[in-house]
């Protein structure tokens, strides 16, 4: 094929890829769009408000305390297994506490989960992905949204805030004294916390501080989830802390109470958590949120003694929408409720108005504000029901119950909760059309391609073409996608027992390669629980983290020896190193061995640190360093000069690890990277372009070890074995010749499988509640959100983009995979003018599978745009096939590999 012809075709794909990548970005640019809110802010329905301060005289409340410990599950307040909060189950055994299960709606991030308890409404998903957003970023704020922070200040009242910042980017400039922390450093579970509390004793002295509101919002109990779940052994202390800071905002409502201020402080959780310390999705732990409002005033003795037993559905005491705060707090502090609240006043607390017609009045008010807020959206056409009601309710020859009331507010909550986004429909369509224009476009190009080229056996392109689709179609049922671990288990088996047939040569040498294979993807598929439906105790990572942590440390370190080795003993290192050996013209063996020992010693100082950073990690997560392997620690420790009289609760303690994780992993980092950088220039002063592929893979293995959780890093042996195992069958169907478009497409299907396979054997699924925090900071001292997001896709696509790489390993550079220097020189790397043509060909098929594959799930989401799993479910699977469609298809498989065939050579 002509150079013209070959740079056409790259130009025309190019192209496509572009218009799938637009074309994606489109669509979601339209399916989640901002919020549509009503302008302005509320006001009083009449004079006659229940809230008005001519009707009833002084609020209930005089000054208000919100205490929000973010993640504050449920059973961290209320359960006699999991809480340790004594000094709360006193107050609600006094009647001094009001205790409620909160339901947070997903997505149970932060940014949404605040929008939603400071202005009543549901939240948007977009809000999802602005969590993220950078630290000087705004975009989030709720200028001119109506909220009870706004209500509240529009009364001259002061509010201080002291906390996780995101509430600073939501209200600028509407509070008085304030002090942010970031949400983000998930590996702090101290100093986040104690950047708080040490404002209290300026904020709880009347003397020296003057406010009507205070919010404090505590980030470690959260940051302890994630690094370490529900069951870390930091959650008991933590936990204490909390009870404590409670106690002290307690005494001080009640010193209040003596000079005539009355004081309520409200005790919740933004957000739960599920079983792995997680959150985002719609798990009962991370919906079920706690929710306690305390005063001295309150005398409530209708709640069962604290702490309850267990519960597995995380529901405790009544059960209350999280929104309910926002008409709560207005009446209890005499404001009007925020016009796009959809929450209802919570029933318990009318007790303290004392006459029949006050309370009715109160719900009044809340049945005319969500009223207004339906009226704006629906015509008195729809939905019958709920105009009925309400003019019933206005008629003033009926006498309607405080319980009809209640049952019209419900009945509009439900109704304007569940309510559908307003697409922007005009991306929406302008995103699947360019979509479907490219997948078009890309099977038009790729069956010309193979049935146009008669050295191909056409069942290999056929069957991958059948294979994507019929993948594709499971983005349409919801619990396929749930569930999406499982097709791939079926396909993986599927793919490899087509390629048996159809390409592979079956022989006895051949089997013993296939039972190896087969092991090693039995032993991947059991590693860890993938689903979001069913999990279970009983997997490898499970007793090797929970059981057994010295076996897994062992395994720990025989994977970072391992990869050590084959870096050493695989590629062309040793040969770049030895910059001035040359045989054929008399180089002398002593700079051969020099250059052994220097890639010996770069590669073993790599791996050392990095595997002793894991190890300082591990600890400081709060785990027990099996005793075999202290002697590691207690050097490293020794050699930062750190005293060895050390406890796991100790916070200074803590804090010096913390400081040595930063730097051994900054070290590492510089380290792998050195290595990788020396191979490439070496290489090319050298000439050594054979090996290069192979050692780019292994190089970058040793960055994905250390972005990978420790119950994870073993699997690589496993990933190690497939690969070897793979391999070795490619070049057995090779001792006749290489029809290299076979082995791209067979290679394609196969990486594929296993990259996806991977993915969901790591532990991850398509809900945000499992994307890993617990490395995305490995060598960060402060929050960079392109570091973060970098550190978060790696630690997250570690075993994708193993994969990634290691299919241009099997295709360029196999005889270095199996070790057998025999078959170097039919490796196709050696044959540069062949290396446009691959990666174009290989590039193609990957686009083929991303391209369907977007028009199926692009379909589905417009199709699905109603169904009630549309945010919980189909949203999630978006974002999660963009980041492989663009991180993975278009900046690892093309970018990256690029850079590598075409700038490291």
């Amino acid at each position: 094929m002509s150079s013209l012809s070959l740079t056409s075709r790259w130009s025309f794909q190019l192209v496509l890829i572009v218009t799938h990548i637009v074309g994606l970005l489109f669509f979601l640019k339209g399916f989640f769009p901002s919020k549509v809110v009503l302008p302005g802010f509320n006001e009083f329905s009449d004079e006659s408000s229940p809230f008005a301060a001519n009707w009833r005289g002084a609020p209930q409340f005089d000054k208000f305390i919100v205490m929000v410990v973010d993640a504050m599950r449920s059973d961290f307040c209320y359960s006699k297994e999991r809480s340790h909060m004594t000094f709360l189950h006193g107050l609600i055994n006094d009647g001094n506490a009001i205790p409620f299960t909160a339901f947070s709606n997903p997505p149970t991030v932060t940014l949404p989960r605040l929008k939603g308890i400071t202005t009543g409404g549901t939240p948007n998903f977009l809000d999802a992905i602005l969590n993220i957003a950078d630290d000087n970023d705004n975009s989030q704020g709720l200028f001119n949204q109506d909220s009870w922070i706004h209500q509240y200040s529009k009364l001259g009242k002061k509010i201080n805030f002291f906390g996780d910042d995101t509430w600073l980017k939501l209200f600028p400039d509407q509070f008085g004294e304030t002090e942010g922390t970031n949400s983000f450093f998930v590996s702090d579970f101290t100093e986040v916390d104690n950047n708080v509390t040490r404002h209290l004793d300026v904020q709880l002295d009347p003397a020296k501080s003057e406010w009507d509101g205070l919010i404090l919002h505590y980030l470690g109990l959260d940051h302890i989830g994630h690094k370490g779940g529900p069951d870390s052994v930091f959650m008991k202390s933590k936990q204490q802390e909390m009870d404590t800071i409670l106690k002290r905002l307690y005494s001080y409502a009640q010193d209040s109470e003596k000079t005539g201020e009355n004081v309520i402080i409200v005790l919740m959780g933004d957000h739960g958590m599920n079983e792995i310390g997680n959150h985002g999705a719609s798990s009962a732990g991370e919906t079920n949120a706690a929710l306690s409002f305390i005063s001295p005033k309150f005398s409530h003795k209708g709640s069962p003694a604290a702490p309850l037993d267990d519960k597995n559905d995380y529901s405790y005491y009544s059960f209350v929408n999280q929104i309910d705060l926002v008409p709560t707090l207005a009446g209890l502090l005499n404001f009007p409720i925020p016009k796009n609240s959809l929450g209802v006043i919570i029933p318990e607390f009318l007790e303290l108005w004392k006459k029949d017609d006050q309370k009715k009045k109160i719900v009044k008010e809340n049945c005319k504000q969500l009223m207004n807020l339906f009226k704006a959206k629906h015509s008195e056409t729809e939905h019958s029901s709920i105009w009925q009601q309400w003019n019933k309710l206005e008629d003033k020859a009926v006498d309607s119950t405080i319980e009809e009331h209640y049952k019209f507010l419900l009945s509009v909550q439900e109704l304007l909760a569940t309510a559908a986004t307003n697409y922007n429909y005009e991306d929406i369509y302008l995103g699947f059309g360019l979509v479907v224009f490219s997948t078009l476009a890309v099977l038009i190009v790729y069956n010309y391609y193979f049935f146009t080229n008669s050295t191909v056996y056409l069942g290999l392109p056929i069957f991958f073409e059948l294979f994507t689709i019929a993948y594709s179609i499971h983005f349409h049922g919801s619990s396929l996608i749930e569930e999406e671990h499982q097709i791939w288990w079926l396909f993986t088996i599927l793919s490899c027992i087509f390629l048996g047939v159809t390409y592979f040569q079956v022989n006895r040498e051949a089997t013993l390669y296939w039972i190896l294979l087969s092991v090693g993807l039995r032993t991947l598929r059991a590693w860890n629980n993938s689903g979001q439906k069913y999990s279970s105790k009983y997997t490898i990572a499970s007793y090797l983290l929970n059981q057994y942590p010295s076996i897994l440390w062992l395994l720990i370190v025989v994977t970072y020896i391992g990869t050590a080795i084959i870096t050493y003993i695989q590629g062309g290192i040793v040969d770049s190193f030895s910059l001035f050996n040359d045989r054929k013209n008399g180089g002398s063996a002593d700079f051969q061995q020099a250059g052994n020992l220097f890639a010996f010693m770069s590669i073993f100082i790599s791996s050392s640190i990095s595997l002793s950073f894991k190890l300082c990690q591990y600890f400081n997560d709060g785990h027990k360093i099996p005793q075999w392997i202290n002697w590691l620690f207690v050097w490293i420790l020794r050699s930062y000069g750190v005293d060895l009289k050390y406890s796991i609760n100790d916070a200074a303690f803590k804090f010096k690890v913390q400081d040595i994780n930063i730097q051994m992993a900054r070290l590492s980092n510089y380290a792998i990277l050195g290595l990788l950088v020396s191979r490439a220039v070496l290489g090319k002063i050298r000439k050594v372009r054979s090996g290069l592929i192979t050692d780019v893979v292994n190089i970058a293995s040793l960055f994905l070890l250390q972005q990978t959780k420790y119950e994870n890093i073993p699997i690589f042996l496993v990933l190690f074995l497939i690969k070897f195992s793979f391999t070795k069958l490619v070049i057995s169907t090779q001792s006749h010749g290489i029809n290299i478009d076979q082995l791209i497409i067979a290679t394609t299907i196969f990486t594929i499988c296993v990259q996806n396979l991977s993915f969901f054997s790591f532990g991850n699924t398509n809900s945000l509640a499992t994307v890993d925090l617990s490395n995305a900071y490995n060598g960060v001292k402060s929050y960079d959100v392109f570091l973060v997001g970098l550190l978060t896709f790696v630690s997250n696509f570690a075993a994708p983009i193993y994969w990634s790489l290691s299919s241009f390993q099997i295709i360029l550079e196999p005889s270095r995979i199996i070790l057998d220097t025999s078959l170097q020189i039919k490796d196709l790397v050696n044959f540069q003018f062949l290396r446009k043509s691959i990666l174009l060909v290989k590039t193609m098929a990957s686009l083929l599978f991303y391209s369907i594959s977007a028009t199926n799930l692009v379909g589905s989401c417009i199709n699905l745009r109603f169904h009630l799993f549309i945010w919980t479910v189909f949203s999630p699977k978006l974002l999660f096939f963009a980041s492989w469609s663009i991180l993975m298809n278009f900046l690892v498989d093309l970018v990256i590999a690029f850079v590598i065939l075409f700038i490291f050579y």
